[in-house]
């Protein structure tokens, strides 16, 4: 596996995003790293948090299956969208804007 690679460029945004893959990880706890930050990702050396590294026991990551990779390629019949989603497909098929698209949904 690659670490790192491009993925296709997503259609909602200009930025090209990237794949991040790991071969392997450690199941690391540690009491009260958290202090209830906004978002519980921190970026820290291992030294910060108080891992030695030479203690740990890594596990590979197994291989995913064919179909995991496919995902929804795999899949026949209609599939979830968004009400923007939607909306751009409509607008093209009717060639109006998606601003054009009033769309109600009734439960």
């Amino acid at each position: 596996m690659a670490p790192c690679a491009p993925t296709p460029e997503n259609n909602e945004s200009p930025k090209n995003r990237y794949l991040i893959q790991f071969s392997e990880f450690e199941q690391v706890s540690i009491a009260d790293v958290w202090k209830g930050d906004r978002n519980p990702v921190k970026y820290a050396t291992l030294a910060e948090l108080g891992i030695d590294t030479s203690r740990l026991t890594w596990e590979k990551i197994p291989e995913p299956d064919a179909s995991a990779i496919a995902g929804p390629t795999t899949r026949t019949g209609p599939m979830p969208l968004t009400m923007a989603e939607a909306k751009k497909g409509l607008a093209l098929t009717f060639g109006v804007t998606p601003e054009a698209i009033e769309i109600t949904v009734r439960g």
